[in-house]
């Protein structure tokens, strides 16, 4: 029961902070940016120029400590959930044109329209810091995924010294 739950706390954490990551990023940049570029066209680009800067750094140090989690976390799920969140939104350009606009409206209407949604949602800002961060989920899940089965392969080769041969004598 203690692995059980030690192993499942970076899990969630892992999950958490990934979820997290996504929406204050995506915030920061479709309205504390897009305000920021309001004022810049009355006022000057030193303010702009300050935030995209912090903006950087927001996307540079979430990539990194989901990197870090992901890696940490060594879980199957982690793993799998990166992969998957990290790919749609490294795609989701590809995805929405291709599938839900520009004539090819093979999705849906209701996906088609939730795919809009989410699509405006997360490119709206001028960096599309959303894709960054889903380009980091999409390595460090596949990284998290390596080191889970590495991990396995590891413990199959330890039970297997560990467990004396059917011929084996004892001394």
């Amino acid at each position: 029961m203690r692995r059980l739950v030690s192993g499942s706390v970076p899990t969630l954490v892992a999950l958490a902070a990934a979820a997290i990551a996504l929406v204050i990023v995506a915030w920061f940049d479709n309205t504390v940016m897009r305000d920021v570029q309001e004022q810049a066209r009355t006022s000057g680009l030193s303010p702009l120029a300050t935030m995209t800067v912090l903006e950087a750094l927001l996307v540079a140090g979430s990539v990194l400590l989901l990197g870090v989690l992901a890696w940490r976390s060594a879980s199957l799920v982690v793993g799998i959930a990166y992969v998957v969140v990290g790919g749609f939104f490294v795609a989701q350009l590809w995805i929405w044109w291709n599938l839900a606009a520009g004539g090819n409206d093979v999705l849906p209407e209701a996906v088609a329209l939730a795919l809009r949604n989410l699509f405006y949602w997360s490119t709206g800002g001028s960096l599309n810091d959303v894709a960054t961060i889903g380009a980091g989920m999409l390595i460090a899940g596949l990284a998290a995924l390596a080191r889970w089965w590495r991990g396995r392969a590891v413990a199959a080769d330890r039970v297997e010294v560990m467990v004396p041969a059917a011929g084996s004598t004892l001394p």
